[in-house]
């Protein structure tokens, strides 16, 4: 533990040494570069032109904050994938990984690795490959990191500022673009396998890719193949786990000022059991066997609070949720490139990447709302003469019906991209240009799906004369009630149901999405003059990109009839003309206080088939005081156009419990989610400034400090359903028409949340960086840090203002503080390196009183040692690494938002969920 505190101590000196330039110079600021800035050298003495600008300027001299990932910082950390490693740089937040499972079967995305960057949301995040967009992977436009040929990445940059003038719409919080090792020559591969320490969620890791020149040289050829598998990891199996979910405070009034909320532990359902429980009328309490049968001893319901209970009898269903979702993922890519001459290029690439999650979700809960007859076939005899001898013919039922087990989820995501291009120089000027064809398919399916109607058709059973048992709807006097496929099952207990009636009542929900995108580009580079301080470096460009998409969906989807799912279908298409220019100009050099001051900008006129056009732009300023210091802003406009999702979504319906303000009841009601045509782009304006510092005194120190402020107007939000409820009841009356009640009983039958213009963002914060190589002994130290702080992440939804900063306990949730050093020491060929990665304390939540609510900061150590062997054939490297190497918990911060009884009680976006793990692996390379 002494070497634990250690480390901690370290960081803390380090983040106060960084602070410190700042302080004298009185700026908060952004990262003059990032860590592969500092060598810019690609190492074919050219040098790499970083993802912040699309002038030939290198990461170190553009004026846009930019992080940069080099191989060698990937292989030094071993990660379990590059996602992984990518998202826990400190500004990415809230990005969709396998482990923020919060058990729902809606969204497609389960198993996926999409970017979030400042958490302002992963359609706001741009990612790239070599620079190019990627077919979506979702209707949101986001893209599945799983799916790129990320075995042949060299390198990753972030660019965390508003970049839509240089790149178009969706890089509001910034770019990350994957840059592929495209002139690779030689055979290499990685192979990988892992575990945890409690002997589950076993993961396996392999990639192969080789690239040969040919023709002399003039032509050359790439190819590369990547599998991955993770296993299976549930809650339950996890020490941590202890069932903490927020729940109503029970000495909560509105006029003695407690708190509202609690985080207690096992809290479990209040209108459910395993078994069986009778939920209301003058049996209330009475619970069932294992065989059907009463208990005689009556349910202790404890402390009520909607659909959880505390302190009684009550069950937990959060442990049987997966906490890292299995998936498989597989990748292969192909490029062939030919020189028709010394300055003209052909090119063409193909790649096909699947992944496929298959995990469990929840079991068929009925909430105290199945109503069964007291002449029911299965029902225990002694229930049966208590009901009758009360006057009652039916009673109200709650079960968890587990014992058919939980629904299966099934996610697969399929991309192909075709591309042929060509690229030259033509007199000083450099062209590139080129056609990309890409094809994404996402299947979403629920198993074991029960269907709604036929579950109570089978479960009201009777019992005949002769004594066989049928659906009550085939023994009545009435035969156009009549279901002649209907078979009965038990629903007490946990008896087993029969094959004819598991095929009745259950089925499968399914969806298939094509989404197709073609793309045209070009784009020209070169320095059409020059000024009293150097050249001008300028870039032009268009694009013309279009994407349709095309959603089916099964029969009884259509209808609602499924439990979940309940898939709908919908098509449209999105066309988008854009033509941009960049320019670079040099202001001073060499002169007194100034060895280099330069002006960066950018303009983009966009139009949008559905939507309009609109005019992005950027103006940013390079100071380079001297050698050591080197100050620089931007400011930008950036947009988000509405996606396809945004647009089109033909709905999705599934069940959610809701809080009825004017019934003043809890109940489950249907939620649909659509798309809205007549949404208008998102406008953001940002800002960001920054200082660096190389100083003298201690060569191979570089130190930088950043401060962003990204303000978003006519945000695209789908608010929630409660939150709709509460508008409508409450500030925003106009919200009641997505909202449908029963003209019989006044409760909400449905709501639908559509994308709205509705909303105002904001985002501010400061970025810390800092560098240092130097010689240690026989062998070679390096030292990274990298950390944010959040000052304001707010949303303003027009009747209520939401601030997030430092907040842990939802999807959106954004700790005040993130960090992470890295220090690695190199002799010889062997190489250990130790990665401490920080989040700070915080709150559950801000949007109501919670007692205690603080939630303890956390420290994960990871550790890896690596020896190479450079006197073999293929320079084989053999590494070991220890993810979360002292086994820390994750903090309590369940959720408040969504299935909270099946909640896992923590944010699986920021903490391990997953405990101590281990890989090792073989690198060769030949």
């Amino acid at each position: 533990m002494a070497q634990h505190l250690g480390i901690l101590k370290l960081s803390t000196a380090l983040l106060a040494i960084l602070a410190a330039p700042a302080a004298m110079a009185q700026v908060s600021a952004a990262p003059a570069e990032g860590p592969g800035a500092a060598q810019p050298d690609s190492g074919d003495g050219s040098d790499i032109v970083v993802t912040a600008t699309r002038t030939n300027r290198t990461g170190y001299t553009a004026p846009t904050p930019t992080t940069v990932l080099s191989l060698e910082q990937m292989n030094l950390a071993a990660p379990a994938n590059l996602a992984d490693f990518v998202n826990q740089l400190p500004a990415l937040s809230g990005s969709v990984n396998p482990r923020n499972n919060n058990g729902t079967t809606n969204g497609g995305t389960a198993g996926a690795n999409l970017l979030n960057l400042r958490n302002l949301g992963v359609n706001r995040t741009l990612a790239l490959l070599d620079g190019r967009r990627v077919v979506a992977s979702t209707l949101t436009g986001a893209v599945d990191v799983n799916l790129l040929p990320t075995a042949l990445v060299q390198r990753v940059d972030v660019v965390t500022g508003g970049a839509s003038a240089a790149w178009g719409s969706d890089a509001v919080a910034g770019v990350v673009n994957f840059v592929l090792d495209d002139r690779y020559r030689g055979l290499k591969g990685k192979i990988v396998r892992g575990t945890t320490q409690e002997g589950d969620g076993d993961t396996f890791q392999a990639e192969l890719s080789g690239g040969v020149a040919f023709a002399g040289g003039r032509g050359h050829i790439v190819v590369s193949g990547q599998y991955s598998d993770s296993g299976r990891t549930r809650a339950q199996q996890r020490n941590w786990y202890d069932g903490s979910k927020l729940i109503l405070n029970p000495d909560y009034t509105a006029a003695n000022g407690a708190p509202q909320y609690i985080v207690a532990k096992h809290v479990g359902l209040a209108s459910a059991t395993d078994n069986g429980l009778i939920t209301a009328g003058p049996l209330r309490g009475t619970q069932f066997g294992a065989n059907g049968l009463a208990l005689p001893t009556p349910f202790n319901f404890g402390y009520v609070a909607g659909l959880q209970s505390l302190g009684g009898a009550a069950e937990d269903q959060g442990g049987r949720i997966e906490v890292s979702i299995p998936t498989k993922n597989y990748s292969l890519f192909g490029r062939i490139s030919y020189d028709l001459a010394d300055a003209l290029q052909l090119f063409a690439e193909a790649g096909y990447g699947r992944s496929q999650a298959d995990y469990l979700s929840v079991s068929y809960n009925r909430f105290g709302n199945l109503v069964l007859s007291a002449e029911n076939a299965y029902l225990d005899p002694s229930v049966r003469s208590a009901l009758n001898a009360a006057g009652e013919t039916s009673f109200r039922y709650g079960t968890s019906n587990i014992k058919f087990g939980q629904l299966a989820a099934r996610n697969i995501r399929e991309m192909q991209r075709y591309l042929a291009g060509l690229k030259g120089d033509i007199g000083g000027w450099t062209l590139n240009a080129y056609y990309q064809h890409g094809v994404s398919r996402i299947v979403s399916e629920v198993g074991n799906n029960p269907v709604a109607a036929r579950y109570e058709k089978a479960a009201n059973a009777t019992k005949l004369v002769d004594g066989t048992i049928v659906c009550s709807v085939n023994a009545d006097a009435d035969p156009a009630n009549d279901d002649a496929a209907c078979s009965p099952l038990n629903p007490f207990g946990a008896v087993p149901a029969s094959d004819q009636a598991r095929a009745y009542v259950f089925g499968t929900a399914r969806q298939v999405i094509d989404i197709k995108q073609d793309v045209v580009a070009a784009t020209i580079a070169g320095e059409p003059g020059s000024t009293w301080a150097g050249p001008i470096s300028f870039v032009a460009g268009a694009e013309y990109r279009r994407e349709t998409f095309k959603a089916v969906a099964d029969a009884v989807s259509l209808t609602n009839g499924f439990f979940t799912g309940n898939f709908k279908p919908s098509a449209g298409s999105i066309s988008v003309k854009e033509a941009f220019g960049e320019i670079v100009v040099p202001l001073l050099n060499d002169a007194p206080f100034a060895k280099d001051v330069s002006f960066n900008g950018a303009l983009r006129y966009t139009d949008y088939s559905m939507s309009g056009s609109v005019t992005t732009w950027k103006a940013g300023l390079t100071w380079e005081a001297s050698h050591e210091w080197r100050l620089r802003g931007v400011r930008s406009r950036d947009i988000r156009a509405p996606n396809l999702n945004d647009l089109y979504q033909g709905g999705q319906a599934f069940p959610l419990a809701v809080a009825d303000p004017v019934t003043n009841s809890s109940y489950t009601t249907f939620v649909t989610v659509v798309g809205n045509r007549a949404l208008r782009p998102e406008r953001a304006d940002t800002l960001s400034v920054g200082i660096g510092y190389r100083p003298d005194w201690l060569p191979g120190l570089a130190l930088s400090v950043d401060y962003y402020d990204i303000k978003i107007k006519q945000a695209i939000v789908s608010l929630p359903a409660q939150n709709l409820i509460d508008g409508c009841n409450g500030a925003s009356p106009g919200l009641c028409q997505y909202i449908t009640r029963s003209p019989t009983t006044n409760l909400i039958t449905e709501v639908l949340t559509p994308g709205i213009n509705f909303s105002r963002e904001r985002a501010t914060g400061i970025d810390v960086e800092a560098n240092y190589r130097t010689r240690v002994g026989a062998g070679t130290l390096d030292l990274s840090a990298l950390a944010n702080h959040v000052r304001r992440r707010t949303v303003d939804t027009g009747f209520r203002v939401y601030e997030y900063a430092g907040t842990m306990s939802e999807n959106t949730a954004v700790p005040k503080w993130r960090g992470v050093v890295n220090l690695s020491y190199r002799q010889g060929g062997t190489t250990l390196n130790l990665r401490e990665r920080f989040i700070s304390a915080g709150k559950y939540t801000k949007e109501v009183t919670v007692k205690d609510n603080h939630v303890k900061a956390a420290y994960y150590t990871d550790l890896t040692l690596t020896q190479d062997f450079h006197d073999f054939t293929g320079k084989p490297s053999l590494f070991f690494a220890v993810d979360n190497l002292f086994n820390q918990a994750p903090r309590v911060s369940p959720l408040i938002l969504g299935p909270v009884h099946i909640n896992v009680g923590t944010n699986g976006s920021l903490y391990d969920v997953l405990g101590r793990t281990f890989r090792v692996g073989l690198r060769f390379n030949l």
